[in-house]
């Protein structure tokens, strides 16, 4: 396997329900890295079962603590770096991150870390798994922190992750009814979108928005003084949103 095909995991959100469940799915994640000359990491709180490359949470997070989003970038950034240079072909890692996300303030700068991991991992020799447990933490906070993945194995109505950016500063992917009205409001203010003018969000994915879902972000973009662009959406959800007549919300359909 190459060190591309070895990468292209990306950045994965698991949600497990037993400890055992997340050691064999991390033993196959990690063996894929190993494969491809990557560094692999297993960081938790405790030790594995299996025999697995250990790293004890508190090495990697402050655990217990509020992260700061962009200084745990720069940790993985610094370790992806590290591991290059010492001849690995990367860094692959499966994070049980469940004691970090226990609080609101926590989710809260958690969840900004996952869009700005997310981003940073396309470009860069460092491949993720973060791992939730579903027991103590329930479908509903996991969705906050799945939805900021580029994949979620995880039950997620849509996803704000990473795309080229040549596409916009983020993808849209998935659908916008009555179920995920809360979380996309939640979720946009977590984003690290551009603060003001045009913010261009690649809808190629959007299966479905329904009105209520368009008027939450033009509420988002009447808010940050920007102007919010769905690129590459259906011809459905732009005539929806002509018929809203939105101020600070455009939709560009796929011709």
């Amino acid at each position: 396997m190459s060190s591309d095909q070895g990468r292209c995991a990306g950045h994965v959100c698991l949600a497990f329900d037993n400890r055992a469940g997340l050691e064999q799915r991390a033993r196959d994640f990690l063996a894929a890295g190993e494969a491809a000359g990557e560094l692999t990491r297993f960081v938790a709180a405790d030790r594995p079962a299996l025999p697995l490359p250990f790293l004890a949470l508190g090495e990697r997070y402050p655990d217990g603590a509020v992260i700061d989003p962009r200084a745990q970038v720069a940790v993985y950034a610094a370790a992806t770096e590290e591991a290059v240079a010492t001849g690995y072909t990367g860094l692959r890692v499966v994070a049980d991150v469940t004691p970090l996300v226990r609080t609101p303030a926590q989710r809260d700068a958690f969840a900004r870390y996952e869009f700005l991991i997310d981003r940073y991992i396309p470009d860069h020799r460092y491949t993720a798994m973060c791992a939730y447990d579903r027991t103590e933490l329930g479908d509903d906070v996991i969705a906050e922190l799945a939805c900021m993945h580029s994949r979620a194995d995880a039950t997620v109505p849509f996803r704000l992750h990473a795309c080229p950016p040549a596409d916009g500063s983020a993808a849209l992917t998935g659908e916008l009814d009555l179920t995920a009205h809360d979380l996309l409001t939640t979720t946009l203010a977590r984003a690290d979108l551009p603060p003001a003018g045009e913010v261009v969000l690649q809808a190629r994915g959007l299966r479905f928005a329904d009105h209520e879902a368009l008027l939450r972000i033009q509420r988002f973009a009447d808010d940050h003084d920007t102007t919010i662009v769905l690129r590459g959406a259906s011809g459905g959800l732009k005539r929806l949103a002509d018929l809203l007549d939105l101020s600070r919300l455009r939709v560009e359909a796929t011709r």
